[in-house]
C-alpha cells in the first residue's frame, strides 16, 4: 500500500511539474518547420506569441487565437473549441504560417529547454518558441 502512495505522489509531482514550467509563461515563435514541404516558413510577425495558464492557452500572430490545453509527462494536447479572430494578416506568408500553426496545434510533445520550448510531431521538431523577457 505504501508503495502504491508513493508511486501516487510521484506521478502528480510529475504531472504537475510538466505544467509549471508552461503555466503563467510567454513565449515568443522562433521558427516553424513545415514537414511535409521541408521548409521553414517565414515569420513576419514579431508579436507571435503563445501564453499558458492554468488550463488555457493564448496564441498570437496576425490573428489570435485561444483554447484549452492539457500537459502531461512530455505530451500536451490542444483540446477542441479553438476561438480565433480574424482581424487579418498583411501578406500570404504571414496567412501561410498561420494556418499551419492552426492546423498543427493538435496533440503534440514538448520539450522545455533553459529558455526554450519545443512543439514536437513524430519526434521531428515543427514549432521552436524562446521564453518572453518582461520589458
Amino acid at each position: 500500500m505504501k508503495h502504491l502512495l508513493a508511486i501516487f505522489i510521484i506521478i502528480l509531482t510529475f504531472s504537475a511539474n510538466a505544467q509549471t514550467g508552461l503555466k503563467g509563461t510567454s513565449w515568443v515563435m522562433t521558427k516553424i518547420v513545415d514537414k511535409k514541404a521541408k521548409t521553414s516558413l517565414i515569420i513576419n510577425n514579431e508579436h507571435a506569441t503563445l501564453r499558458f495558464d492554468d488550463t488555457t492557452y493564448a496564441g498570437y500572430g496576425c490573428n489570435a487565437f485561444s483554447g484549452k490545453y492539457k500537459a502531461t509527462s512530455n505530451k500536451i494536447n490542444f483540446l477542441g473549441g479553438m476561438h480565433i479572430t480574424d482581424n487579418g494578416c498583411g501578406a500570404p506568408d504571414d496567412y501561410k504560417a498561420e494556418n499551419y500553426v492552426l492546423q498543427n496545434f493538435m496533440q503534440l510533445e514538448y520539450k522545455l529547454s533553459g529558455e526554450t520550448l519545443t512543439l514536437n510531431k513524430d519526434n521531428e521538431v515543427i514549432f521552436t518558441y524562446i521564453k518572453q523577457t518582461q520589458k
